[in-house]
């Protein structure tokens, strides 16, 4: 796997993690993921192109921007997802009070380049999924299968490929429903549970923070989402719960606190309905002892 950085890969960029499998990958192959990665673009940050060496795929987590395809610019936003080839001219430019936040993959192969074509990603111009967090999720596992070496990386990150071609096409919104104020809002007050869920202890809270009715919270999750709020809240609430569980030395009742239950015995009753073992027997199972 090439270990330098690739001298397409921009550098104007505030972080980043990227991977790389093959930069010059063997003529007539069906299918190669070449790299990828995530990226904060700074506030300053603009890319234009008028040829490029693979076929791209990009995803926007956050902030806004816009992206010019064969003359045309777009507007770029939370959950927007668009693919460009090696021959269309393109210019990707952030907002600079609000930077974007994007995943990309580049990749090569008439099995792949056909797989697009044949979906709405092949229209040449963005679209926006009713599921950006699954498609996050996607792009978040090529990262880890990128930079974990396995003899099935190549295959591995090509198949995590197609499920992102192909749950995009699966999940495609309507142009008049992408910039509707439901959706908007439903990004916005799942960024919000995101990033603040240790700190939230109730939907209601969750609801007050974000101005909007808990009712009407409830129906947007139901709307676009594949859990509730509170589904949501407490699957990351448990999930930084075990992390903290399996990697530090800490008490039941810390781990209770930092993720929001003051009361550890109510924390434990969440947690084994959650991974079906009491946090004790977790503890025991995944803690290594010299």
């Amino acid at each position: 796997m090439t270990q330098q950085r690739a001298p397409f890969i921009s550098t104007q960029v505030t972080a980043g993690e990227y991977y790389y499998l093959n930069l010059t990958p063997p003529k007539g192959i069906p299918a190669a993921v070449i790299c990828g990665g995530r990226e904060q673009c700074s506030p300053a940050y603009r890319i234009e192109r008028s040829r490029f060496l693979y076929h791209s795929i990009e995803f926007v987590s956050s902030g806004r921007g816009t992206i010019t395809l064969r003359g045309t610019t777009y507007p770029l936003r939370p959950g927007a997802i668009y693919s460009y080839g090696p021959t269309v001219k393109h210019i990707i430019e952030t907002d600079p009070d609000y930077p974007l936040l994007k995943h990309f993959v580049d990749f090569v192969g008439p099995e792949l380049t056909d797989l697009v074509k044949n979906t709405v990603l092949g229209e040449s111009h963005p679209l926006y999924v009713s599921k950006p967090f699954r498609i996050r999720g996607i792009l978040e596992n090529l990262i880890q299968a990128g930079t974990a070496e396995s003899r099935h990386q190549d295959e591995l990150c090509v198949l995590l490929l197609k499920q992102l071609i192909l749950y995009a096409d699966e999940t495609a919104l309507p142009e008049q429903e992408a910039f509707s104020p439901a959706w908007q809002t439903y990004l916005r007050c799942r960024q919000h549970i995101e990033r603040n869920f240790a700190a939230l202890g109730s939907v209601a809270q969750v609801a007050d923070e974000c101005h909007v009715d808990k009712a009407y919270l409830s129906r947007l999750f139901g709307r676009y989402a594949e859990e509730t709020p509170l589904q949501l809240l407490t699957r990351l609430k448990m999930a930084r719960a075990a992390e903290m569980l399996s990697r530090q030395d800490l008490l039941i009742k810390e781990v209770a606190e930092a993720t929001g239950y003051p009361d550890p015995y109510h924390f434990s009753r969440v947690f084994k309905r959650v991974y079906s073992i009491p946090p004790e027997t977790f503890i025991r199972t995944t803690r290594r002892t010299e």
